[in-house]
């Protein structure tokens, strides 16, 4: 079972959009709340997530490298 990159979703909370960062724990199967590993905070800018998810891809290709 190997784990996908990290990835930014999207999820309206008190009627605005806010933004998370996650990966599926085994990419090989659906994609369901139970299958996901989730940073576990929620940002306002797509783009500040989108840094985080990048920022911990990072680090598992140094970890893995």
């Amino acid at each position: 079972m190997s784990k996908s990159e990290w990835k930014v979703t999207s999820n309206i909370i008190g009627g605005e959009k806010k933004y998370g960062v996650y990966r599926l724990k085994d990419k090989d199967a659906v994609d369901h709340s139970g299958n996901r590993e989730e940073l576990g905070r929620w940002f306002d800018e797509r783009e500040l997530a989108q840094a985080y998810a990048d920022a911990m891809n990072e680090i598992e290709e140094v970890d893995n490298g």
